[in-house]
């Protein structure tokens, strides 16, 4: 009995407040504030106890969700995550999903700044706009998590997604080992200035440097999410360097390579690792024109940027989340034996 006491009135001192008011909130008593209750709870968390708020305090959590053309591939995965996700939540957990039509940071950033949610989930490119409009609404107490790239220049609350870097070493590990010969590699990827892409294709890199006797880089595209403009940059690229043995896409579209290739006619094909499992790359895969593909698991971005949430604002308790966040999702790879129904479900 008296380390109970002990440790309300830890708690309490803690939180800021009295020992009467963590009693009645720990036992359910009720008469405290919302905002008196989350700080209580979050103190006790940091001494040990697993608390989350009770019941009653559940007034209505409203995330939103902040993704840019929804068309792409992985976008509408990432979009259909959160949906299927949102079914699963207590009714008083709502995900607003805002979907933009391009992603020019200015309308990122003043999406962002107009939100009158609880916490922001957003995918956006390392742009100065972007991060200050981050900065402005955590100033205000309102967190963000980032999934798919991450801002780590920002003051985001947490990232929930892979890690690039793994990501591109693991690519040029598996370039290294396929390649028959010395030779060169080309690298594409939408944009430099989304974090990810930029570290991918710095793991490549370094992979191949390490791995890769004989393999240097030779060229990196920035092909946007433009297909016509990936296929020709690539297509050129071909034509320029010579003894080209693999292609390496980190982040434009996967069937712009597979049209630059066929019309190359290259005497052997090269060594082609990409990533993310669409239809596209499903097929590809099978057909043999992609050697490897690295996916990086939107359902589990979604869940885990909704449980980092859910966990912060005492909804849930996860012991395994401490501050501050770091937490990766694991990328899984994928070759021609792997791909099959299952994963046209989760592509489509």
């Amino acid at each position: 009995m008296a380390r109970k006491k002990v440790i309300l009135s830890e708690v309490a001192e803690l939180a800021g407040v009295g020992i009467a008011t963590v009693d009645r909130l720990l036992n359910e008593r009720g008469n405290v504030k919302p905002e008196t209750a989350l700080k209580i709870i979050r103190a006790a968390r940091q001494l040990g106890l697993q608390r989350i708020l009770p019941a009653t305090y559940h007034k209505g959590l409203r995330l939103e969700v902040i993704l840019a053309r929804p068309y792409l591939p992985l976008i509408k995965r990432m979009n259909q995550a959160f949906m299927q996700l949102a079914p699963s939540l207590d009714r008083s957990v709502t995900i607003q999903r805002s979907l933009l039509k391009d992603d020019k940071a200015e309308h990122i950033a003043e999406r962002i700044r107009a939100t009158t949610c609880n916490a922001v989930i957003i995918y956006a490119q390392e742009d100065p706009a972007i991060i200050g409009a981050v900065g402005a609404i955590t100033a205000a107490g309102i967190p963000v998590i980032t999934v798919i790239s991450d801002l780590p220049t920002s003051a985001r609350f947490a990232y929930a997604g892979i890690d690039h870097y793994a990501a591109g070493r693991t690519a040029g590990y598996f370039m290294a080992k396929f390649a028959r010969q010395p030779g060169r590699v080309i690298a594409l990827c939408y944009d430099l200035g989304i974090r990810g892409h930029a570290d991918r294709i710095r793991g490549l890199t370094d992979a191949i440097n390490v791995h890769g006797a004989g393999l240097t880089l030779a060229e990196r595209l920035e092909g946007r999410d433009d297909s016509e403009i990936s296929e020709r940059l690539l297509v050129d690229a071909l034509k320029c360097h010579r003894n080209i043995v693999g292609v390496y896409n980190a982040g434009a579209p996967n069937d712009a390579v597979e049209l630059a290739l066929r019309k190359s006619a290259l005497q052997q094909q090269p060594i082609f690792i990409g990533h993310e499992l669409t239809p596209q790359s499903c097929k590809m895969l099978r057909e043999g024109t992609m050697t490897l593909a690295i996916d990086q698991n939107p359902q589990q971005q979604a869940r885990l940027a909704v449980d980092i949430l859910l966990h912060h604002f005492g909804y849930a308790e996860h012991p395994e989340f401490k501050t501050p966040y770091s937490a990766t999702i694991d990328f899984t790879l994928h070759g021609p034996e792997n791909v099959g129904k299952t994963s046209d479900r989760t592509a489509s």
